[in-house]
């Protein structure tokens, strides 16, 4: 089976990365592409639109922008061979997809549509959505953050997504984190999953120590605790500092009294004193300094000094968010900031939901802060 990759150039929004290159849990998206597809046995090929593809027989075309996991293809691969027809793939609207699939133009009221298809002959494409097992987690919220109180971050390993945005990028990186959890879960019968699996629980903690990786040269404050985490080499880690659930790249600094939960940190980022680092995604060489920061991205070499970081709308309202098809509804009631590369934000800004902040911008510290004093 062929697997026909449509390279258009394409470059991640505002960051100005190409889309190939952006990363996805310390890994290029191409590479991830490559290997789901070499895991199946099946052959990639690049080519630059699809007036070059010459087949007369079944074969599978995606963009360049579009993530997808092995597990994903598999299903792809079953429909394909079950179905005399054209296929557009698609995911159902169900609570992982609404949490980590973000909103694109071509979706529709019933599905989140990829640009990924199989092609077996003449005819028109069919939508057709690709079934997905998923495994359960909820946490209770407060009514002001969310008014239902739920906040849904199941796991699948049946996932895809476009990457039109610094946004998409990281709720994949986001779903991709925590996929790492699932053969563990699928070990576990999903009566005992529901009764013991919920956090809180100490078959819950006992699961995730299980699952740690910590790298070479590490240096670990025997007070800091490591949860269901995989940790690069030369790490340091101070004392009382939490990292649960999360992926820390090579030669990454987290001081003392830090919190790191859900994230993804690229190679040399710097988390320093007390911080509170939630759902966030950070390329190489990032330093953040007096958060907290959630559901946030973080550009190569950027920075953020006691920076307020909003994320959420007090009216409650779905964050809209910027993205290579125009301004979207990101269907996220909670969100945060992308801040782009080489990026400096000042000491008491405050960033509202859902905004990018450009590469290379300095936002100095709002007018209210001394900056100088004049001799009396």
């Amino acid at each position: 089976m062929r697997f026909y990759r449509i390279l258009n150039d394409e470059l991640l929004h505002s960051f100005g990365d190409k889309i190939g290159d952006v990363p996805v849990c310390g890994k290029r998206l191409i590479d991830c592409q490559n290997e789901s597809v070499l895991a199946l046995g099946a052959e990639i090929i690049d080519v630059v639109s699809t007036e070059k593809i010459n087949e007369t027989v079944a074969h599978f075309v995606f963009h360049e922008h579009v993530f997808f996991t092995s597990e994903f293809l598999k299903e792809c691969l079953a429909l394909g061979s079950s179905k005399q027809k054209n296929l557009q793939f698609c995911l159902n609207r169900n609570t992982f997809n609404e949490r980590y699939v973000l909103p694109c133009k071509q979706d529709t009221e019933e599905y989140h549509v990829l640009e990924f298809y199989y092609y077996q002959g003449e005819g028109q494409l069919e939508f057709i959505p690709v079934e997905q097992e998923l495994f359960e987690h909820v946490t209770v919220m407060p009514s002001q953050i969310i008014r239902d109180k739920l906040f849904h971050m199941d796991q699948c390993d049946v996932f895809a997504c476009n990457v039109i945005s610094p946004f998409h990028l990281l709720f994949i990186n986001l779903a991709m984190n925590l996929k790492r959890t699932i053969p563990l879960q699928k070990k576990v019968p999903k009566f005992l999953r529901k009764r013991f699996g919920q956090t809180g629980g100490s078959w819950f903690y006992r699961g995730l120590k299980r699952m740690n990786k910590i790298g070479k040269n590490c240096k670990i404050h025997p007070t800091a605790l490591i949860e269901g985490s995989v940790i690069g080499d030369n790490v340091t880690i101070g004392a009382n500092s939490i990292v649960r659930l999360s992926t820390v790249g090579n030669l990454c600094s987290i001081s003392d009294n830090v919190t790191v939960i859900n994230s993804i940190l690229g190679d040399k980022t710097y988390i320093a004193n007390s911080n509170y680092i939630n759902s966030c995604l950070t390329f190489n060489e990032v330093f953040l300094i007096h958060g907290p920061y959630q559901i946030s991205v973080f550009g190569e070499n950027s920075a953020c000094f006691a920076v307020i970081n909003c994320d959420i709308r007090l009216d409650q309202k779905n964050i809209k968010i910027p993205t290579s098809q125009g301004v979207l509804d990101s269907n996220q009631e909670f969100l945060g900031v992308a801040y782009g590369h080489r990026s400096k934000t000042g000491g008491g800004n405050i960033i509202a939901a859902g905004r990018i902040v450009p590469n290379d911008l300095h936002i100095t510290p709002p007018d209210n802060i001394i900056l100088s004093f004049k001799d009396l």
